[in-house]
């Protein structure tokens, strides 16, 4: 997650790279171009190259409760995400210190209490479908990224993680329907 080496290493000696927990274009350009120099390098063409973007991912017809279920998870994976990285995402590290100190002290519900909804759209891929292609097609597409890889957040995901009960969230099948229904046709 932090590179620069290890994005140079799977661009050169790798099919590919699946890039975990980056939602802004300065991140995902800088993932992708340190790919593409390793890959030059190896006398590669990068675009061949399997670049995945693994994100936490939730939508459904209510974009407050989406992104309410992504903000349940998006403390626990930030948690792990060196200073580097936050702040390509544009997060302010001391930020979300009170957030890591809590998870990091067993105390998942005030993690994710402290865990602001600022946060959790940076580090996410929530909202309604709609929403969720517009910051697709904003921060990640543009950088080379040529699939994704979504950890879909529904109420059973946020339950077990967590322990929080979260009513009307979509389940992972409406949203999987959802993704292939108004989010895949963009790039058919």
């Amino acid at each position: 997650m932090r590179g620069p080496k290890s994005f140079e290493a799977a661009g050169e000696l790798s099919d590919g790279c699946h890039h975990a927990l980056s939602y802004t274009r300065e991140a995902y350009d800088y993932a992708v171009g340190h790919i593409r120099a390793g890959a030059e390098r190896a006398g590669k063409d990068w675009r061949s190259l399997d670049i995945g973007a693994w994100v936490v991912f939730a939508t459904g017809p209510d974009s407050a409760q989406a992104k309410e279920a992504a903000r349940s998870m998006v403390g626990i994976y930030a948690s792990s995400m060196p200073e580097e990285q936050l702040r390509r995402n544009g997060v302010d590290p001391a930020e979300l210190k009170p957030v890591i100190d809590a998870i990091a002290g067993g105390d998942l519900a005030r993690g994710i209490e402290l865990t602001s909804p600022e946060v959790a759209g940076k580090l996410s891929v929530s909202g309604t479908p709609e929403e969720c292609l517009e910051k697709i097609r904003r921060e990640i597409e543009p950088s080379g990224v040529n699939h994704m890889i979504c950890a879909i957040t529904d109420h059973s995901l946020v339950k077990a993680f967590t322990g929080r009960e979260l009513d009307g969230i979509a389940d992972v099948d409406t949203q999987l329907r959802l993704i292939h229904e108004r989010i895949m046709p963009a790039w058919a």
